[in-house]
């Protein structure tokens, strides 16, 4: 609050200051025509106060307040002045332009961004504010679970939140904020299922719903999840791939020595690669006898 009070008293100071500007130019310039126009009975006849508005800058300052801030009494000094001499209204004219629509809008912007800075500032009363806005989120997130739980078992079903995707209003606007439709409902299961048993307990609903409603990444989520899912899977293939490969070299090396048990090929020459260390192979223990080889014999 003090910086906001500092900020306010500093602009009003720089309003004054240029209004003050303003005022030694009508000390200066306009005060001669409005006395020229009353010893010509032209204006003011009846008017003490217009001759004296313009007699000094404390006098001026007051005028321009009452004129161009307040908008009030144009008709009174600033119009006539201005139809006897155009050359005033860039004082009259200027002092509203500069005033009004660059002081003042400056000095409403200097103390917007100050309460906005002090607010940032603020960590402890953001705290506070989040963590209220979190509870009764997560009030309004219980809620809607109970509604969809129609079991009453304390878990949700694929069905069961497809078919409250459908009934439920609430839960229907959470989901379009969400920008989830009903394609995606399947897919948020399994996002929503950090323990895969095929339901949904209550905090595993009201965790994500209420942290992804504050986020607009539901699009980079399922994509996300869909990248690691896929590269989990593809890891996984990878893996039984090696395995097989490695029981398939085995077998086909255990087959090769059952039928030339000196390590030779057909012409007799012996094969380098049979000479070599296999013991990354890990071959599996077979019997001495291959029965299935027998078989086709």
């Amino acid at each position: 609050m003090a910086t906001c009070l500092k900020a306010l008293a500093w602009s009003f100071l720089f309003c004054f200051g240029f209004m003050t500007l303003w005022a030694m130019l009508m000390v200066e310039f306009v005060h001669p025509l409005i006395l020229q126009m009353h010893e010509q009975g032209r204006a003011f006849q009846d008017c003490s106060e217009c001759l004296a508005a313009t007699s000094s800058v404390m006098r001026a300052n007051l005028l321009l307040f009452k004129t161009v801030i307040a908008g009030d009494s144009w008709g009174q000094v600033a119009v006539p002045v201005i139809e006897y001499s155009p050359t005033t209204a860039i004082i009259f004219c200027g002092s509203l332009m500069t005033l009004v629509f660059g002081v003042l809008n400056m000095i409403v912007a200097v103390i917007v961004d100050s309460f906005a800075e002090s607010r940032q500032r603020d960590v402890l009363h953001l705290a506070e504010e989040l963590e209220h806005d979190d509870l009764n989120d997560t009030k309004y997130l219980e809620r809607i679970f109970n509604r969809l739980d129609v079991t009453g078992t304390g878990d949700l079903t694929l069905e069961e939140l497809v078919k409250g995707a459908k009934t439920d209003p609430e839960f229907q606007s959470r989901l379009r904020v969400m920008d989830i439709d009903q394609a995606d409902l399947e897919q948020l299961f399994e996002m929503i299922d950090a323990d895969g048993s095929g339901s949904i307990e209550k905090n595993e609903f009201i965790r994500p719903l209420s942290r992804w409603i504050n986020e607009s990444k539901t699009a980079p989520r399922f994509v996300k999840y869909n990248m690691e899912r896929a590269l989990h899977q593809q890891e996984e293939i990878l893996k039984q791939n090696h395995q097989q490969f490695r029981i398939l070299q085995a077998r086909l090396d255990d087959l090769y020595e059952y039928l030339n048990p000196e390590g030779s090929n057909i012409l007799g020459a012996p094969i380098p690669y049979l000479q070599g260390d296999k013991s990354c192979l890990s071959p599996p223990n077979l019997p001495a006898s291959l029965p299935w080889l027998e078989a086709l014999e």
